[in-house]
């Protein structure tokens, strides 16, 4: 069985039913499928051969479900890039994964233009939409297709896609993934999470990113995915969304779930159908996740992996969300679940050695979900996946039960005066002052202990709060060496497309000019 049967058996059990809607336009799981044919048939036609790599640079939008399954159903390899990319960006990338396919937005054709000179391995250039620019036109190589079943024999072993990590740690390097790991990460998801066929499903998200290989899940349900266009995060457009598509399940990152209760007043939309709300790619501070669960009626759920990893790794399932209960289950509310069925964790130290529970170390974790390793960087992939283990560079610990407690990045711990200190643990004791917006602790040069803690704060709006509040706050409620020795506000602070705030960047400011970073 391949990623394309997935679609196929939802399309001939659910062949009226929506699958996607986007921008008021609907397409039914038999339609999405016919075309997904007629593209791996074009494709095919065009001289794609399995394991040719096939990448798509465009927004948000059903092409992206499209060109995803139609790969899987030719053999062909998909590879979603960043569309924040620039010239240089896009040509390094191109240049690592050497696509015989490119299949473009038009907003991209002066891009791909300039750049395709440098790339004699890019056969077809196809561009989406109408104005094609003179490039082969996306609904051409659909239309003049067969809507049959691709020929072709695929094994779970065959590569499916190509991930590229964020690169907010170093160079992008190219997750690669079978069919066999997609259909367990999404069998376990769904599972794990208790999805129904009858769910409406808001997708956010950058389709680039692994969230979309992790939503597809919803497709292995025949769910109805409503595609929202990436761009800005407008709360009360996002709920108004979300109530008029009567939307029972929605994913976003903490910084999202802030902007929802602090600008769009949840409250005034008909929010009935919201059963779940999932909560991933960065930890969610307690006080905010505690705020978020006394303002919606639903369930929560958080997920943690990496474009490694499955994504999905751990959950923390809807009943470990409790604002009522013995200390230690209200505790588990900044844990990061316990490990999916289809995965395993433990906790070492630099040695491989595994920690006793309660003791932090780094994560590492196993399963037949995780990637084969990096595109065509061998020493990468053995330093990442040793003896079968996937080493996430994430500190953390685990509880008795087998909950994960994510501490930090490992490149984030801050290490003052031969002391290790995990920022996560002071933002947590910041975000408790009421008139905290936001927080990011990090390590800044110091002469005398090396790194110093330095903390960054946005403050609500209308709200205001001095330096010798915070650190004193700290002070009251941390090791001393832990409290922040300066604070310094800010308006906003920078992120990435998937609203990550980008600790790295901040961090940069001030170590500039530096040989060492730590």
């Amino acid at each position: 069985m391949g990623v394309g049967d997935v679609l196929r058996r939802s399309a001939l059990h659910f062949p009226e039913r929506n699958a996607l809607i986007f921008e008021g336009r609907a397409t039914t799981y038999s339609q999405l499928d016919r075309r997904v044919n007629r593209l791996s048939n074009g494709l095919l036609a065009r001289g794609l051969k399995k394991g040719d790599r096939v990448a798509a640079i465009f927004h948000n939008g059903p092409e992206f479900f499209e060109l995803y399954f139609a790969c899987a159903k030719s053999g062909g390899v998909f590879v979603p890039v960043n569309n924040l990319l620039k010239r240089r960006e896009l040509a390094q990338i191109l240049l690592y994964i050497r696509p015989r396919f490119l299949i473009f937005d038009p907003y991209f054709s002066e891009l791909v233009e300039d750049v395709a000179p440098e790339l004699p391995f890019l056969e077809s250039k196809v561009c989406l939409g109408k104005d094609h620019h003179g490039f082969t036109s996306y609904e051409d190589l659909i239309g003049g297709a067969s809507d049959r079943e691709a020929n072709v024999p695929i094994s779970g072993d065959d590569l499916t896609s190509i991930f590229l990590t964020s690169g907010t740690t170093g160079r992008p390097k190219g997750v690669m993934r079978t069919h066999y790991h997609e259909l367990v990460n999404m069998m376990s998801c769904a599972l794990e999470l208790g999805i129904r066929y009858e769910d409406r499903i808001l997708m956010l998200f950058p389709f680039y990113h692994i969230t979309f290989a992790d939503h597809l899940r919803h497709v292995l349900m025949a769910n109805t995915i409503i595609i929202r266009r990436e761009g800005g995060f407008d709360p009360s457009a996002v709920l108004g969304l979300m109530a008029d598509e009567r939307i029972t399940i929605c994913q976003f990152v903490p910084t999202m779930i802030n902007s929802l209760l602090q600008g769009g007043n949840p409250k005034e939309y008909d929010l009935s159908h919201l059963r779940m709300i999932l909560y991933a790619a960065s930890p969610m501070p307690v006080e905010l996740l505690k705020k978020a669960m006394q303002t919606f009626d639903c369930s929560f759920a958080q997920m943690y992996g990496q474009t490694e990893t499955g994504p999905a790794t751990t959950c923390l399932r809807p009943e470990d969300h409790r604002l009522k209960g013995t200390e230690k289950e209200i505790a588990r509310l900044a844990s990061a679940g316990r490990a999916l069925m289809d995965y395993e964790v433990r906790i070492v130290n630099e040695d491989g050695r595994d920690m006793d529970a309660g003791e932090v170390g780094e994560i590492v974790v196993r399963s037949d979900a995780m990637t084969m390793g990096y595109w065509e960087l061998p020493d990468e992939t053995a330093r990442a996946i040793r003896d079968g283990w996937l080493h996430t560079g994430d500190f953390g610990r685990l509880d008795r039960e087998g909950y994960v407690f994510i501490v930090d990045r490992k490149n984030d711990m801050i290490i003052s005066g031969g002391k290790n200190i995990y920022p996560r643990e002071i933002e947590e004791v910041i975000y408790t002052h009421e008139a905290v917006s936001e927080v990011v602790v990090i390590g800044v040069p110091d002469d005398y202990w090396g790194e110093s803690v330095k903390a960054i704060v946005v403050l609500k709006p209308g709200r205001s709060a001095t330096e010798e509040e915070i650190i004193s706050l700290c002070k009251d409620n941390l090791a001393g060496y832990k409290k922040p020795k300066s604070v310094e506000f800010r308006s906003q602070l920078p992120r990435s497309a998937t609203g990550k705030v980008l600790k790295r960047v901040i961090r940069e400011d001030y170590w500039k000019g530096r040989e060492r970073r730590v």
